[in-house]
């Protein structure tokens, strides 16, 4: 029940009513018996630094923002974590007296579902190939970067992002590459991740040909919904492993949660949750 003392807690994006984050939060905040409610807030993107002002004026206490406001909330942000002023982007702001301290848990949130679904990704052999260079693909990639030694490979259309993405992350050896050059870097990959929004909704899906990949190598969309894009269609059609964003929503959102009310909620029951979800 909500009562004067909620604390209120939300995510902004455009669009973001397919967002599964207020069932995750708030089976969360009801397990553990937090005075709260999160809700999905729908922004247009000419007024997102209005609302987010609004918002931190208010009674709100944190944010979660997706698609299309991550590096716009890092800008607006009063203060940032080492990772957000690194990559320039925040998906989880806290909200105090007018302030919004920036953080950004995708990367880390990414990685805690692949230790948790695929244990062996880390000694498999093999460049990463990392699709995109926005506020997600920074975000995975500031964690890659602090665990791997293996050649990472960036692919994004925009070429002078891509490097500025690549000299973001220096001495790390960066390589990039076009849309063009995907078919030639996949021999040999050894986890391919597209942090793009192509498949999101449904909308511009792409299936590229991972028959090249190696038995063993792991194929993951940071797209949740729909559940099974073009994408991971793709891998499944040669038979190699993939994941769709679910278990991501679920680490990000963990990394949040504890940012927010200082206990990590397991990753586990977020999971079991939302596949649940997703299936009514």
């Amino acid at each position: 029940m909500i009562k004067a003392s909620t604390a209120l807690y939300g995510v902004l994006g455009h669009p973001v009513r397919h967002s599964l984050s207020p069932i995750l939060h708030n089976a969360w905040i009801e397990s553990h018996g937090f005075d709260a409610a999160y809700v999905a807030l729908e922004i247009a993107p000419e007024r997102f630094e209005v609302a987010l002002a609004g918002l931190a004026a208010s009674d709100f206490r944190g944010l979660n923002v997706t698609t299309p406001f991550k590096e716009r909330a890092a800008a607006a942000s009063s203060t940032q974590s080492e990772i957000v002023a690194r990559i320039k982007a925040a998906n989880c702001l806290t909200l105090k007296t007018g302030q919004v301290h920036g953080d950004n848990t995708d990367g880390a949130g990414l990685v805690a579902d692949l230790d948790a679904r695929a244990p062996d990704w880390r000694d498999l052999d093999g460049p990463v190939i990392v699709l995109g260079s926005g506020g997600a693909a920074r975000s995975i990639l500031s964690a890659l970067t602090t665990i791997l030694k293996r050649p990472i490979i960036v692919i994004n259309r925009d070429q002078v992002r891509a490097e500025e993405t690549a000299q973001a992350f220096q001495p790390y050896p960066i390589q990039i590459g076009s849309w063009a050059d995907l078919p030639s870097f996949l021999a040999g990959a050894s986890l391919v991740i597209n942090a793009t929004s192509q498949g999101l909704n449904g909308l511009s899906p792409f299936s590229p040909d991972f028959a090249q990949l190696a038995p063993e190598a792991i194929i993951y969309d940071t797209i949740y919904a729909p559940a099974k894009t073009a994408f991971i269609e793709a891998a499944e059609a040669v038979k190699r492993r993939s994941f769709n964003g679910i278990g991501m929503l679920v680490g990000q959102g963990a990394l949040s949660f504890e940012i927010w009310f200082g206990v990590r909620p397991d990753l586990h029951s977020g999971l079991t949750t939302l596949e649940g979800a997703m299936k009514l």
